[in-house]
């Protein structure tokens, strides 16, 4: 049998992902901090690095309320 995937369920997923990717390179930039000073301009992508992961992890929220109602 062939699943269906719903828009909203393959929105998630694709949320989920990226939100994934995100976490992977936020660690890969804990890891150089913690190895030395960071350029200011290393600091401003951790900073945006961990905005874009409020937002994702948001969305993901809006996203399993809606699929849940």
């Amino acid at each position: 049998m062939i699943a269906v995937m719903t828009n909203e369920k393959m929105y998630k997923e694709i949320i989920e992902k990226r939100l994934q990717r995100k976490r992977e390179q936020l660690k890969e930039m804990q890891e150089i901090m913690q190895l030395g000073e960071l350029t200011a301009v290393e600091k401003i992508n951790y900073v945006k690095h961990k905005a874009v992961m409020l937002e994702l992890e948001n969305v993901l929220d809006l996203a399993e309320t809606m699929l849940t109602q």
